[in-house]
């Protein structure tokens, strides 16, 4: 595969991932969301080389859509940390895979950082 095939696939995977997770932090189908987040954060693994640090950043991203989902709506205070827990795991992700040499063009208007 050329790069800039593998350019065009991940940032149409992470596209995908930052709408999913916009409609989950508004919690808009949020289970449906979430499905979407894991199925393409299995083909973002599929796309890149083997690498500890993405791995970890991918099962961290997971994990936190799974528990911001899972949690009930609470006081603003609360679901404003569970916001700002489920950004940070985006955040990572996105520098986990700029960290393992991989081009991260900007997809939401933020120079590739969700």
């Amino acid at each position: 595969m050329i790069p800039s095939d593998l350019t065009d696939l991940l940032s149409a995977r992470i596209f995908v991932i930052e709408s999913a997770l916009g409609l989950i932090r508004q919690r808009q189908d949020v289970n449906t969301q979430g499905r979407e987040v894991r199925g393409h954060l299995m083909d973002v693994l599929d796309l890149v080389r083997r690498d500890p640090g993405v791995d970890a950043a991918v099962d961290d991203l997971h994990r936190s859509v799974c528990a911001f989902i899972e949690a009930k709506p609470a006081e603003s205070s609360v679901e404003a940390r569970r916001l700002r827990l489920l950004d940070e795991a985006h955040t990572r992700f996105l520098d986990r895979l700029k960290a393992a040499g991989l081009r991260i063009p900007p997809v939401s208007g933020r120079d590739g950082l969700g």
